[in-house]
């Protein structure tokens, strides 16, 4: 979607893109029981004030089931971006306070070439295969990654979901998500920061967003030598906007704002809607 001298260099933020969420291993506070329903969302991104592309997210929850996929283009109306499309699967299932991922897979295409792909599999926060190209290139200076690495963690896309907290929403803040994005392994450290008030059309949400910032900390796979990852581990402009979706208990990002070596990268919902199982008979009658 981005060409590869800037997918390098926004790596890392790109992946804050699509994973802004998961529960920690021991909730502090009750959550919300998750319902069945759906959430449907659409997004722009803009880089710099340029809307650069679009795309629309798609999670449904059956019980404890969810599936999540989201399918997107980008415009070449600049040097720094290319046409290009992504789509991004995964799915698992939901164990009281955790977020248990078992599928993970990313296609991304540049100027109607494949660019990247990652097939991953899991079981309990452990990877039990993964195939990613392309390959990470063998380098000295690469901090390796290790088995260690590869428990106990979640993929980028399934780590949208976010826990709706009873009576402090913004508890969903506070708290650190271990990421293996079958390249690299990293933590994002969220912290709250305040709350903005949102005003959707047409069934889209209105309402109280909760707003979080968020640190980029690297573990392995990655070459701490190279600016780009210096970049974002001083990168204190990296943020999202949590919005509840109510019908079926949980949490997903509203806006995201994303620092960036070639500026000020933003991705905010035109429309976000949830509804519940019993909305969706209702509707389909």
């Amino acid at each position: 979607m981005i060409p590869s001298r800037m997918v390098k260099m926004l790596r890392p933020a790109l992946v804050l893109v699509a994973m802004i969420g998961s529960f920690p291993a021991a909730a502090r506070a009750p959550t919300a029981v998750v319902r069945s329903g759906q959430v449907e969302a659409s997004y722009t991104m803009g880089l710099n004030g340029i809307t650069i592309g679009r795309f629309k997210l798609d999670a449904i929850v059956e019980r404890s089931t969810y599936t999540m996929t989201i399918r997107g283009t980008t415009s070449g109306l600049s040097r720094l971006v290319s046409d290009g499309t992504g789509l991004l699967k995964s799915s698992g299932q939901i164990a009281g306070a955790t977020v248990l991922p078992k599928d993970y897979y990313l296609d991304t295409t540049e100027s109607g070439q494949t660019s990247s792909v990652v097939d991953m599999r899991m079981r309990s926060g452990t990877i039990v295969s993964v195939a990613a190209l392309p390959p990470l290139p063998i380098k000295a200076d690469r901090v390796p990654l290790l088995p260690q690495h590869k428990h106990k963690i979640v993929d980028p896309l399934s780590a949208m979901i976010a826990p709706l907290y009873k009576g402090d929403m913004a508890r969903a803040c506070n708290r650190t998500i271990p990421v293996f994005d079958g390249w690299q392994r990293f933590d994002i450290r969220l912290f709250y920061k305040s709350t903005a008030e949102v005003k959707g059309e047409g069934g889209s949400y209105s309402g109280t967003v909760y707003v979080c910032g968020a640190r980029y900390v690297p573990v392995a796979g990655h070459r701490p030598s190279r600016e780009q990852v210096k970049f974002m581990e001083a990168n204190t402009n990296l943020e999202v906007w949590l919005a509840p979706a109510e019908d079926i208990g949980l949490m997903l990002p509203y806006r995201m704002q994303i620092g960036t070596e070639a500026g000020v990268l933003t991705i905010h919902a035109s429309r976000f809607a949830s509804t519940g199982r019993d909305q969706r008979a209702a509707a389909a009658n």
